[in-house]
């Protein structure tokens, strides 16, 4: 039996895996058969696995993914709708993050690019890949605050690490001379360092129109373009429809109908994880609140 001293010292050594193996061999009968080596085996094993969950769990949450649950398996073909599946299953490797490559996903509202942009960055987190996804006009309103809080560098230096930096909205609106100033030092400092995945509902021949800065202009769409992945989508109707007819009625008994897997809870304005979304709370905070309530229910 394990004794309390050995117990903690392996605690502040942050071995909680080998602590767990070792109460379970505690147990009577449960080391007979078992040698030296098998028992050192045992331990590692646990505590390999422990820090391997442990970090894909811290890569989740910063990932902070519009659509947690996204996952390339589950992108449907459907007879009015474009999808490049030999694309996106090349893109699921990863080898375009290792090469610092980008990837621009085109498509009007309700195609599913923000599923596609998330199921992609999912990919990447099981990949033990830091992942972050943003809104455009968050990204903005981060790198103004920063500015204003004279942490500008820092802020740059933090995004520039991202293994995959996925940017939604992109253009949706002109943005400011502050602003493009701010996207080209982004921009310029992740080429050939990381990936970025651009989802657009504009074609990058009219991202030049957006920038008032011409020459800013050019830069910028020349180092996102030159070395991106391009996959263009289109559907004659929007998926949330094909999916989630907004005509149905509610079940007033049994289960409710299963996820269609690209859209999630948060989709929906009127949904209370999505509208805390909108107050500013993190997703990770929104779904332990959502998940506490349904307890108290």
């Amino acid at each position: 039996m394990m004794d309390i001293i050995t117990r903690g010292r392996l605690k502040q050594m942050r071995l909680t895996g080998m602590v767990e193996c070792l109460e379970h061999l505690a147990a009577p009968d449960a080391a007979a058969t078992l040698t030296t080596i098998d028992i050192v085996k045992m331990m590692t094993d646990r505590e390999w696995e422990r820090r391997h969950n442990s970090k894909l769990h811290r890569l989740r949450r910063a990932a902070d993914l519009a659509q947690p649950h996204a996952d390339v398996t589950d992108l449907r073909v459907l007879p009015d709708r474009t999808l490049d599946t030999d694309l996106i299953g090349r893109l699921a490797v990863g080898n375009y993050i290792a090469k610092h490559e980008d990837v621009i996903v085109l498509g009007p509202t309700g195609s599913g690019k923000s599923y596609i942009a998330c199921a992609l960055g999912n990919k990447a987190v099981q990949q033990y890949k830091s992942v972050l996804y943003l809104r455009t006009i968050d990204l903005f309103d981060k790198l103004t605050i920063a500015e204003r809080a004279g942490t500008r560098g820092q802020t740059l230096a933090k995004l520039v690490k991202v293994d995959l930096l996925i940017l939604d909205e992109w253009f949706t609106s002109p943005p400011t001379v502050e602003q493009v100033r701010n996207l080209h030092a982004l921009i310029e400092r992740r080429t050939a360092v990381g990936s970025t995945i651009f989802a657009s509902q504009i074609p990058p021949a009219k991202w030049h129109d957006q920038i008032e800065e011409k020459v800013v202009a050019d830069a910028i769409c020349d180092r996102i373009t030159a070395n991106a992945h391009k996959m263009t989508l289109t559907c004659k109707d929007s998926l949330r429809r094909v999916f989630k007819p907004i005509d149905q009625p509610p079940e007033e008994h049994g289960e409710p109908p299963p996820n269609p897997g690209w859209l999630t809870t948060t989709s929906n304005p009127a949904h209370p994880l999505r509208a805390n979304r909108l107050l500013g709370k993190s997703r990770v905070a929104q779904q332990r609140e959502h998940s506490g309530s349904n307890r108290r229910k």
